[in-house]
């Protein structure tokens, strides 16, 4: 059974036996041309200890905290002819313009380290090269951390992301809350009508619903129990 993650990075354009970095990032991709010898993945915890009285210390779980991952490597220059070169054999500078391209469009980026768990979509954090010896090689590091989509529903708003904003719209009003605040300001049954429908002639509707014999209801406290419908 061939695992999931050689899959993944066999769909991407990932076919060398030894092990690659493959960056995307909407319909372009890139595989590093040299693997880094180390990288390494943080994750974190939201976890909190509190003091509470007559017991002390007490450990607070909170939420997992965005996983950040962070290597540095060099892309080669093509005048050498490296024997370790597993991914794209170009300049360069067009892997450090691809990388500036990506982190200034604001777009996340997909990292699949094959043969590894690392399979994330994550936003580039920091991107820092040079190059030195007079080799035309530039060494660099990279820094990024992983990226969760925030335009998702919540239980108690079905609003979306305002793309402009960033920001969830605003809950719909409660209606049934607006219409007690405008009760409790209401003298009778006809001008409960006029505060809910805008219109006075609609008292008999509400007579109707809640079999009124009398309009003239000047306990605010009965007003308020009115069935508005």
């Amino acid at each position: 059974m061939v695992p999931a993650l050689n899959i993944a990075s066999a769909i991407l354009g990932g076919g060398s036996s030894k092990r690659q970095i493959i960056l995307s990032c909407e319909t372009e991709k890139v595989t590093l041309p040299v693997t880094p010898r180390v990288y390494e993945v943080s994750t974190g915890q939201g976890n909190k200890v509190v003091n509470v009285e007559q017991v002390g210390e007490a450990l607070v779980f909170g939420l997992p905290q965005a996983q950040r991952i962070s290597f540095q490597c060099f892309f080669p220059a093509s005048v050498h002819d490296y024997p370790f070169v597993v991914g794209d054999a170009l300049e360069p500078s067009f892997f450090v313009e691809k990388l500036r391209k990506w982190k200034e469009s604001r777009k996340p980026v997909r990292i699949i380290i094959t043969d590894s768990p690392v399979n994330l979509m994550t936003g580039i954090m920091k991107f820092d090269y040079k190059e030195q010896d007079g080799s035309r090689d530039i060494y660099y590091a990279l820094t990024l951390t992983e990226y969760k989509d925030l335009n998702t529903p919540l239980a108690n708003n079905n609003k979306q992301v305002d793309k402009t904003t960033g920001l969830k719209d605003r809950p719909s009003p409660d209606k049934k809350a607006d219409s007690a605040a405008k009760l409790k300001k209401a003298k009778d049954v006809v001008d409960v009508a006029k505060k809910c429908y805008g219109q006075a002639n609609k008292w008999r509707r509400i007579a109707q619903s809640n079999d009124l014999k009398d309009l003239a209801i000047n306990n605010a406290d009965k007003i308020g129990r009115l069935i508005i419908k």
